[in-house]
């Protein structure tokens, strides 16, 4: 066998063990999907926030009990809504939403290579490079833990790419930028941070067409606005309040360096993402053979192929930029998926680009081997992505996975069902499920008394005064987890008034002395 053809059997096993990669993890979502408990602290606060929008207490007034601080715009919870009035249960729309938007992510990544490959390549190739860009995905940590959780995250990344692939495929219908932008817009009021994918797309259309992003970007603009005016009258200015000011916390570089270091098994695909981006220009420039910018725009115009190069170059540079927030008090594994899931476009031009390397030897030079120190390089790529794909985790362990502890959530739950006050708890899942409003999320309410936002005597009053059935936390005074959400005026006031501290189903349970 040649060497192209051994690389194209190598390929061919990588494509094989990608899929079986996505169908563990696919069973593990649809798992998670149906779990009845909680998987991520945030999880409950969203839900909390979905029963609230739209109605009068949304992005409402903080000092006023239950203490609710709205983290996010309506798009993601309106959605909930809407799939929540067919009938299905609200934890389960929620997850519903964010694994159909991740499973939408892979489609529209796929997709967008598929189409730059398939002018220049034959279609054994694009459909190697597509399938490599929506399946891998699906490998990466931060997507396995986020995609099925009740969280706004992978909806904004799902209408963002969304709004890249109608931008990429612009000239054609000029309506397209119209959309794109639009996408953008409710991207936005999906999750406020949500910026890259306008700001990309920006340069690469107006080359194409500048007449009509200009008009395209007014639009969306307007709306944008427009939905700004209208949510802050509604809500009496508590719309900026809660989606800006509430949001400003503490930074910490060190923080941002630490949680960017954590992600070192990923590194494999953060160099292809690099060397894709240098091999894809390198090609493009010797077919096209621009002499000048003018030569460069009509090619964005004319290949999509090139538009896409150039719309993900920009995306990688600006999403890796924004890997700055992750030093954001509270910045976690979410802020880094829109950033990988551009690394697995530009891989997929290359996978594509070396699938017809491999087919093109193979057409040539059916018996002999193929020469030359690059294609035995070259054999390495299929090789160390198998290795790459094999040691990242399809799932994650279900945090009740253990029987034990099933049963002692189960009991808890109907503990917090009986209780005849509110309960104050790190579980928010748990007190909805209960039927439970949340009365108070800690978190966040940790961070605004740190910074002088918010008066915590406010919840220490009630603490005191025993207005809580009991309280549940995940850790103790003097565990980091534990030390980040309850300042140390709240956690005395918790010590003191529920003195009673039980390990139940892995949570500290405080209660008023018997």
């Amino acid at each position: 066998m040649s060497i192209d053809g051994l690389m194209l059997c190598l390929l061919a096993a990588l494509i094989l063990v990608l899929g079986m990669h996505f169908a563990i993890y696919f069973r593990y979502a649809v798992g998670a999907l149906f779990y009845p408990f909680q998987l991520d602290y945030g999880e409950g606060i969203v839900w909390q926030q979905a029963l609230l929008i739209p109605g009068p207490r949304m992005y409402g007034d903080i000092t006023r009990f239950p203490f609710i601080v709205f983290h996010y715009p309506p798009a993601y919870h309106l959605a909930v809504r809407a799939v929540a009035a067919l009938g299905i249960d609200m934890l389960r729309a929620g997850r519903g939403v964010s694994l159909a938007s991740s499973l939408a992510v892979g489609v529209l990544a796929a997709s967008l290579v598929f189409q730059a490959a398939r002018g220049r390549f034959c279609r054994l190739a694009s459909l190697a490079g597509a399938a490599f860009a929506g399946l891998s995905i699906f490998c990466y940590w931060p997507v396995v833990v986020w995609s099925p959780m009740f969280r706004v995250d992978m909806l904004a990344i799902a209408l963002s790419f969304l709004g890249v692939w109608f931008a990429v495929r612009s000239p054609p219908k000029p309506w397209q930028p119209y959309v794109a932008v639009l996408l953008f817009v409710l991207a936005a009021y999906t999750k406020q941070s949500c910026i890259v994918a306008p700001l990309t797309v920006l340069p690469v259309m107006l080359m194409i067409d500048y007449g009509r992003s200009i008009k395209a970007y007014g639009l969306g603009l307007a709306v944008g606005v427009a939905a700004l005016l209208i949510l802050t009258e509604m809500t009496g200015g508590g719309f900026l309040r809660h989606i800006l000011l509430y949001n400003l916390n503490r930074y910490s570089v060190t923080a941002a360096v630490r949680a960017i270091a954590e992600q070192w098994p990923h590194a494999f695909f953060l160099l292809l993402a690099i060397s894709a981006i240098g091999v894809g220009w390198k090609r493009l420039a010797s077919t096209h053979a621009w002499i000048g910018f003018g030569d460069f725009r009509r090619t964005i115009r004319n290949c999509v192929a090139t538009r896409l190069m150039a719309v993900m170059t920009v995306y990688f540079v600006l999403s890796t930029g924004m890997l700055a927030t992750l030093g954001k008090s509270g910045g976690a594994l979410n802020y880094m998926i829109e950033w990988m899931c551009v690394w697995s476009v530009l891989i997929g031009t290359l996978i594509a680009s070396v699938t017809e390397r491999a087919l093109a030897g193979v057409r040539l030079n059916p018996t002999g081997a193929a020469r030359g120190s690059l294609s035995i390089l070259l054999l390495l790529l299929p090789v160390m992505l198998m290795v790459q794909v094999m040691i990242l985790p399809a799932t994650r362990d279900l945090p009740a996975s253990d029987p034990v502890r099933r049963q002692q959530l189960e009991q808890l739950l109907t503990r917090v069902k009986d209780a005849k006050q509110p309960v104050l708890s790190d579980d928010m899942v748990l007190l909805l499920k209960a039927g439970k409003q949340v009365p108070w999320e800690p978190a966040i309410f940790a961070e605004l008394a740190s910074t002088g936002r918010w008066d915590e005597r406010r919840i220490i009053d009630m603490i005191d005064a025993h207005d809580f059935a009991f309280v549940i936390t995940t850790g103790s005074h003097g565990m980091p987890l534990y030390d980040s959400r309850y300042t140390p005026g709240v956690s005395q006031a918790i010590e003191t008034a529920y003195p009673r501290d039980q390990m139940f189903a892995g949570y500290h349970v405080h209660s008023r002395s018997q």
